[in-house]
């Protein structure tokens, strides 16, 4: 088994409920790969660099997995049928960091600062 970083960006016009639920769908695939799923962080809706099917926003979610290569490639595929999915990155990786990643931080940063500002 390997140790991957899946972040995948669903369409600006969905629930933030159907965001839960293609992140439980990917949960649910992992799982019955036998796979882990080690990290979760859900980044909110962003602005996209540029236009993705017509969409200039959408909610961005990282996950970090340790599953095997062939369920990976399953797993991007079920990806890819999705309808509410606009676009995902799978990144083989060597080692899973405990911390948060640099969004969540400065996510966090700026939430401080917001309430500071007060």
């Amino acid at each position: 088994m390997s140790l991957y970083e899946l972040t995948f960006i669903v369409r600006p016009d969905v629930p933030t409920t159907q965001v839960e639920t293609v992140l439980g769908r990917v949960q649910d695939f992992v799982k019955k790969a036998k796979g882990k799923v080690n990290k979760t962080e859900q980044w909110g809706l962003r602005t996209l660099a540029y236009p993705i099917k017509k969409h200039t926003r959408g909610y961005y979610t990282y996950v970090g997995l340790n599953m095997d290569g062939d369920a990976i490639r399953d797993l991007e595929r079920q990806l890819e049928l999705s309808d509410d999915v606009i676009r995902y990155l799978t990144v083989a990786i060597d080692e899973l960091s405990k911390e948060p990643t640099q969004m969540m931080k400065a996510k966090n940063r700026a939430a401080v600062e917001e309430d500071f500002s007060l």
